[in-house]
């Protein structure tokens, strides 16, 4: 029996950023399953990650920007009275939430029954409960495949998120993948009664033989923080820390790998300092090139704080890269990052905006051979038994194949 046909259903595609996306894309062609790629906008003009080339899967993208929609709606399908119907009473239920781009999602929507149905796709997953979840939402509701969604961050914890619209995007899914228990616990709090039993909890796995540690030797003192430069990763928290270190006297490399909004900021307060001679940025990089300043850097400091707009990691993906590395890594109790360090067994937890904190941590680290290679055998522990992309590319293949199931059978 053929595995179901399933298509992913992105924002952007491919994104330097999520590489959680690309290993389970990966993880699921491995295990035999056809893919197919949705990807609603083009993509950025950024480096590529060497692994894109080993995908099977057609990226295809979402084109609403012209009659198709309309056809699809007034045209000549067998049951367009039907679709007329269901389209009118949707748009009366969702008025209500006043989403300032619904219009142009039912669209997207309509565009993707007809692909759906032409490509025999039985299932549809989005990751980030956000604006392509709804799509799918909708796409479903009109008489398309059955959903599924990975929740993240910014799509639950954002201070403009909706519980209400948030609930029914997940109370009508197949269900609802979120990344770290925290997350499980956050939903349980705003979600409906109908939406909560929906949610699961599955870790982002990785490629633990690419994420290995490699007989190098590794530099002295160099902190290593790979990370988008947003609020949430805490850059600017990290950067006063090391200008603490230079003021006692301790000498240190840093290389921030990465690109984002909050760059300028970030550069200015560096150059206010005076350690621009310290600190090495490097803009994006592909995986490759992350793995070999993992492979010579002492520690990766990712000091994560929550956003003025209540945004936070959940996950961090590098965390748990650098830990496979057996790179010693510093991170802070935000939402998931104490399950990747193990509540502070695999990796040092320093508080939250906690400057001081993280300087010492640091420093404890560059100063303690003992230290880093109990953090070094720990992390790479933990990272075998809880984020290993085989594990939790089978667990997700099982639940695709049980929810085109349920389709089946209602």
């Amino acid at each position: 029996m053929n595995p179901v046909r399933v298509a992913y259903l992105l924002k952007k595609f491919p994104r330097l950023s999520e590489t959680f996306i690309l290993n389970e894309l990966l993880g699921q062609e491995r295990l035999g399953r056809d893919l197919r790629i949705f990807s609603r906008r083009a993509p950025d003009n950024e480096p590529r990650h060497p692994e894109l080339a080993r995908l099977k899967a057609e990226v295809e993208l979402v084109s609403a920007d012209n009659m198709a929609p309309w056809i699809e709606l007034f045209g000549p399908l067998p049951e367009h009275h039907r679709l007329l119907e269901r389209f009118g009473k949707l748009v009366r239920e969702l008025s209500e939430f006043q989403h300032p781009r619904m219009p142009a999602l039912f669209a997207e929507a309509l565009v993707l029954l007809r692909r759906t149905r032409e490509l025999g796709i039985e299932h549809v997953h989005v990751h980030f409960a956000t604006d392509s979840a709804i799509t799918a939402m909708l796409l479903h509701e009109l008489g398309g495949p059955g959903y599924s969604v990975t929740a993240h961050a910014k799509d639950i914890y954002r201070s403009t998120v909706d519980p209400r619209l948030l609930s029914r995007i997940v109370a009508r899914s197949r269900f609802v993948v979120t990344v770290c228990d925290a997350n499980v616990r956050w939903l349980n709090g705003i979600l409906s009664a109908e939406a909560r039993p929906r949610v699961r909890r599955l870790y982002n796995g990785i490629d633990l033989e690419s994420f290995a540690p490699r007989a190098v030797k590794r530099d002295e003192n160099h902190v290593l923080c790979v990370a988008r430069l947003v609020e949430k990763k805490g850059f600017l928290v990290l950067v006063e820390a090391l200008e603490l270190l230079r003021r006692r006297g301790i000498a240190f490399q840093a290389t921030f790998v990465g690109e984002g909004e909050d760059r300028a900021k970030i550069e200015a307060r560096i150059a206010e300092l005076g350690l621009g001679d310290k600190i090495r940025m490097t803009g994006a990089q592909d995986q490759e090139q992350v793995r070999g300043w993992m492979a010579r850097a002492t520690v990766q400091c990712l000091p994560c704080v929550v956003g003025e707009d209540g945004n936070r990691d959940a996950l961090p993906t590098t965390l748990i890269e650098a830990q496979a590395m057996g790179l010693p890594c510093i991170s802070t109790p935000v939402t998931g990052i104490p399950e990747i360090l193990d509540q502070g067994r695999a990796g040092l937890i320093v508080p939250e905006n906690g400057v001081l904190e993280t300087a010492n941590a640091i420093a404890r680290v560059f100063q303690d051979a003992q230290l880093r290679a109990e953090l070094a055998r720990a992390g790479r522990a933990r990272a075998e038994e809880c984020f290993d992309a085989r594990k939790t590319a089978h667990t997700l293949y099982d639940w695709f194949e049980s929810a085109a199931l349920v389709r089946a059978g209602s």
